[in-house]
């Protein structure tokens, strides 16, 4: 029983509440963008709506003494403002009109909406007339695209030819017309002539003024009658200036020709299609220079042309101008911009400069501009387009009632010319995805693997920035690291990424990687941007040069180590060398004599007498020894080690020599790249070879008692240049 008093309490508690919550009465304006903006003579239509309230039965109405002509039936608004709302001489004026709905039970509700009305002039552009060609003894007539009806047409008295009328036709055209006399035609063949006319609106009071050009139909040159036998001569227009012209307007004349066998004269013009000019046969030449012709550092630029001439028996001239063209500024132009929208609380920022909307044609700088008499307290506007707004609380009710219209200035530089533009800021009132801008804006990226890969990326969300949550990249490949996307502001993240000489494994060979960057708000509403990677492979000079300079510092520890080794093979072998100089001549044995030799000798006699006789041989005998060459029974040769010396101090020279010029050809390792490097490092190590190794007795295990430092190998070579950052022994 309490229970259910409690819920029925609860209900009486909260259903009023809900009840007046649901039955508040609101009306409801358009949210397109610019939709208060009309111009005059143009019809503005929209519809009103409401919600809310205690009954669904609306009635619309509005207050206004400004806006006349419009009307409201079933909330439907149609407005077609008249030309003279907007003063003369001004670009726009507000019309403020208030609405209000009202439903049966008496509630109301109203909303004050500040149409814009900008100045509509009903003048067409004629500064681009074709010229008024003049034939003689007949009633020449030039039309006017001008409304008989809508605008007068007025010459000064002292503008109007003599004989001359301006007046409408049947169809109310308004039209030029006169039968020049011999002395006007011949005149005006001497020196053409120009008329101003003066436009006028009936109805608005707006006026312009209009320049047409008188030309003779026969030439635009001055010419005096020609001899029948003369040569043919094309003529070009003798007037001031016939040849300069502003970009985007028109360059008209007429050619004209004399002499010649025959008078049929037919024209053309050489180099026309490359120009974009036009003519006719009759030698009338029209062209209209593009605004992209002339650079816009440069204020005119000159084009060469050649026209010909040419009659019925085939004689020609020609004659080559040069066609001067003015650059002409554009002032900046605005498109469709994207509305602003603004949050409570925050600091709302909206960059002018960042999107494509606003442009200068000319691609000049642009500056940005404020109207400080329409900005609201604490707005600012710098010079780079950023649009800074904190509103306070009762701007942002006011902008609950209705969106502000502000207006802005971009000017280009350094010509000054300026353009208007007007932005909408409305409240916050659905919940956007947040938005990537993307610096360089491309989806395809072409790099090497030395190369680095920088993208930088500028976050929004039209319901503040604040409600963006998380930025990340997802991509198809690991060889990409999670540290490559760096965070310099919440809103503004940078993506750098060097792929590495260890990416891609085989020369020439490339790859291509995907990579989805994303940002997600509060409500996991997602943006994404994906761009494509495509890498190639690189040579790594860094690892090359470190090659190139190991084989160059062991080239010269091979020469050093061999030469060091000579050396102490020299020395032993000048020492054996002494020796076997001294040993010819202590070991040598001199004559000796032997003294008192008897020698005794049987001799046989024959006869009957004979008797046994021993006969003695009595002297002096010497015996002589050769003197020999201790050397060659004892120790060595010393020719052959005197050979062998030399053949040592040979090689040494040979070594040090090449040596030298091989460290000091490659000390760069610019040098050490190119093809000779590897030809020359071939002839050092053949120098290494030795023809006498067995007749050296060089020791096979010895090794040299000197490190393979930078400082020994400099001492030994002394244009070897060490490098500090590749050679492991440059301190010792």
């Amino acid at each position: 029983m309490q229970y259910a008093i409690f819920i029925l309490t609860v209900i009486h508690i909260v259903l009023p509440i809900f009840s007046s919550a649901q039955t508040e009465l609101q009306l409801r304006l358009p949210e397109q963008s610019n939709w208060n903006v009309v111009s005059e003579g143009s019809t503005l239509q929209f519809t009103l709506n409401a919600t809310g309230g205690s009954d669904q039965n609306y009635s619309f109405q509005y207050q206004s003494e400004e806006a006349k002509g419009l009307t409201l039936t079933n909330g439907v608004v149609t407005w077609t403002p008249a030309y003279d709302v907007v003063i003369q001489g001004e670009e726009s004026r507000i019309v403020s009109v208030v609405f209000e709905v009202t439903t049966a039970a008496g509630e109301t509700a109203t909303q004050t909406v500040d149409f814009i009305v900008q100045n509509t002039i009903r003048i067409p552009d004629l500064k681009e007339l074709q010229p008024f060609f003049i034939q003689p003894s007949v009633t020449n007539t030039f039309s006017l695209p001008l409304d008989a009806q809508k605008f007068v047409v007025e010459a000064d008295s002292d503008q109007l030819v003599e004989g001359m009328t301006i007046q409408p036709t049947d169809d109310n055209r308004w039209q030029l017309s006169w039968q020049p006399s011999r002395e006007q035609f011949t005149a005006l063949r001497q020196e053409s002539g120009k008329m101003k006319l003066l436009i006028r609106d009936k109805v608005l009071g707006d006026g312009a003024t209009v320049e047409v050009s008188l030309l003779p139909a026969s030439a635009t040159a001055r010419e005096e009658p020609p001899p029948s036998q003369a040569n043919l001569e094309l003529l070009l227009p003798r007037t001031s200036y016939w040849n300069v012209v502003n970009e985007g307007k028109v360059l008209s004349f007429k050619l004209a020709a004399r002499g010649g066998t025959d008078d049929a004269y037919r024209y053309r013009v050489l180099n026309a299609q490359e120009l974009g000019l036009s003519y006719d046969k009759s030698g009338n030449v029209y062209w209209r220079p593009s605004f992209d012709l002339v650079d816009r550092l440069n204020d005119s630029k000159a084009f060469p042309v050649t026209f010909e001439v040419e009659n019925q028996s085939g004689e020609t001239s020609r004659k080559s101008v040069k066609l001067l063209v003015n650059h002409v500024n554009r002032p900046p132009e605005i498109g469709e911009m994207r509305n602003f929208y603004v949050s409570y609380g925050k600091e709302n920022t909206y960059s002018l400069g960042a999107i494509k909307a606003i442009i200068d044609p000319d691609e000049d700088p642009i500056v940005f501009k404020p109207i400080l008499a329409k900005m609201p307290q604490g707005m600012s506007l710098s010079a780079e387009g950023m649009l800074k707004w904190t509103p306070s609380v009762s701007q942002y009710n006011r902008l609950k009632r209705e969106p502000l219209m502000l207006p802005f200035i971009v000017e280009d530089q350094p010509y000054e010319a300026q353009t208007q533009g007007t932005l909408r800021i409305e409240i916050t009132q659905q919940d956007l995805p947040p938005e990537i801008s993307m610096v360089p804006d491309q989806n395809y990226h072409q790099i090497k693997e030395d190369q680095n890969l920088n993208i930088k990326f500028y976050l929004s969300d039209p319901n503040g920035d604040e409600d963006i949550v998380s930025f990340d990249f997802v991509t198809d490949s690991h060889e990409i690291p999670r540290s490559a996307l760096v965070s310099n502001e919440p809103t503004q993240w940078e993506f750098s990424w060097q792929p590495g000489y260890d990416l891609l494994a085989d020369p020439g060979d490339t790859s291509t990687y995907r990579i989805t960057f994303f940002a997600i708000d509060r409500s996991n509403q997602r943006q994404e941007r994906t761009i494509q990677v495509h890498v190639q492979d690189a040579e790594n000079l860094a690892e090359k040069d470190q090659l190139l300079y190991n084989q160059y510092r062991t080239g010269l520890i091979r020469a050093m180590n061999l030469m060091d080794q000579l050396k102490a093979r020299q020395k032993e072998m000048q020492k054996d060398y002494k020796k076997a100089r001294k040993g010819k001549k202590h070991r040598a044995i001199t004559t000796a004599s032997l003294g008192a030799i008897t020698g005794l000798s049987p001799v046989v006699l024959s006869g009957n007498d004979a008797q046994p006789y021993v006969s003695g041989i009595g002297g002096t005998t010497s015996m002589t020894i050769g003197s020999l060459e201790a050397s060659n029974v004892i120790g060595k040769d010393a020719s052959d080690i005197y050979e062998n010396l030399s053949y040592i101090n040979q090689k040494l020279l040979e070594l040090q020599t090449q040596g030298n010029l091989f460290a000091g050809k490659y000390a760069l390792s610019i040098n050490r790249r190119t093809g000779g490097f590897s030809e020359d490092l071939r002839k050092l190590v053949l120098l290494l070879r030795l023809d006498k190794v067995t007749k050296l007795e060089l020791d096979p295990s010895w090794k040299n008692p000197r490190k393979a430092s930078d400082k020994n190998i400099k001492n030994t070579f002394s244009d070897y240049n060490p490098d500090p950052d590749r050679s492991p022994y440059i301190n010792e």
